[in-house]
């Protein structure tokens, strides 16, 4: 049996930031894909924080999304219905997590 991959919370980040931006825009996932010259099951890997994206998968999503590359890097504020928010685990902040879980080089091996 195959065991479910976890997400790196810097990966999980950055994919909740282009899902974000992408649903804003009105776009699905496969004409993001499409923009960015991404296969769509890559694309969505990369907002389930699943895949460790190249710097230039990153620069293509940004240009299709028309954002500079560092408002993917950063933390967004995501609006949800007040009833999915209770209704989701806690997860530490940004500032917890990259003061905790976040070592230079320990994003390679994604452990």
């Amino acid at each position: 049996m195959r065991m479910a991959r976890l997400a790196h919370p810097l990966l999980q980040t950055l994919g909740l930031t282009i899902r974000s931006l992408r649903r804003e825009r009105g776009l699905s996932q496969e004409a993001l894909a499409d923009l960015a010259q991404i296969d769509r099951s890559y694309m969505s890997s990369v907002e389930r924080g699943l895949r460790n994206i190249s710097v230039l998968n990153i620069a293509r999503i940004a240009k299709a999304l028309d954002v500079p590359v560092r408002d993917l890097l950063g933390p967004r504020e995501v609006v949800r219905p007040v009833a999915a928010v209770a209704a989701l685990p806690r997860r530490p902040a940004i500032g917890d997590m990259l003061e905790a879980d976040w070592k230079p080089g320990r994003y390679l091996s994604l452990c």
